[in-house]
């Protein structure tokens, strides 16, 4: 493709539905809550967001909710805040009573260098396969039945590619 006075936009295209989240960069990022959180086979929201964030702090009580009515065997919510300060994400997470595993990626290489996220919040739906099934580029809808229909989706979708290589 070429840009203005003939320059290549040489610009790293980033993840979108269809392609693998980097999950192994979760390894490389604190986990603010204690213990190790178990991702394996299980539908995810990873919803990134700050303190900062006005539309992130609205919709946190409401990924919480989501979180405690969902099946933990086959799903999970993760929060990965942008923040810098440690004590400050612990004490929001407190405050509103967050208990969701959340991760702290301070530096960005995250959300900014890998997924190339440029605004707040930002929630990707991932298949147990570690597939993105879904990128959400603004706050989340209110009505939660809407993301329960999409995880529903993204762990169907697992189980449609899995069932079609072990029948075909």
């Amino acid at each position: 493709m070429q840009g203005l006075g003939g320059c290549k936009d040489t610009a790293k295209p980033y993840p979108g539905a269809g392609e693998t989240f980097p999950l192994s960069a979760l390894e490389q990022i604190p986990n603010i809550g204690k213990g190790k959180v178990n991702i394996e086979g299980k539908t995810l929201l990873i919803n990134f967001w700050a303190t900062w964030c006005v539309p992130c702090r609205e919709e946190m009580p409401g990924l919480q909710r989501l979180s405690d009515n969902l099946d933990p065997e086959r799903f999970s919510v993760i929060g990965i805040s942008v923040d810098e300060d440690h004590n400050l994400i612990r004490e929001f997470m407190l405050q509103y009573d967050i208990r969701f595993p959340n991760f702290q990626d301070e530096k960005f290489r995250l959300a900014s260098d890998l997924l190339g996220i440029k605004t707040y919040p930002e929630t990707f739906i991932v298949s147990p396969r570690g597939v993105i099934t879904q990128r959400i580029s603004e706050a989340l809808p209110l009505d939660f039945s809407i993301i329960e229909q999409s995880l529903e989706s993204g762990e169907q979708a697992n189980k449609i590619k899995t069932d079609s290589r072990i029948n075909g």
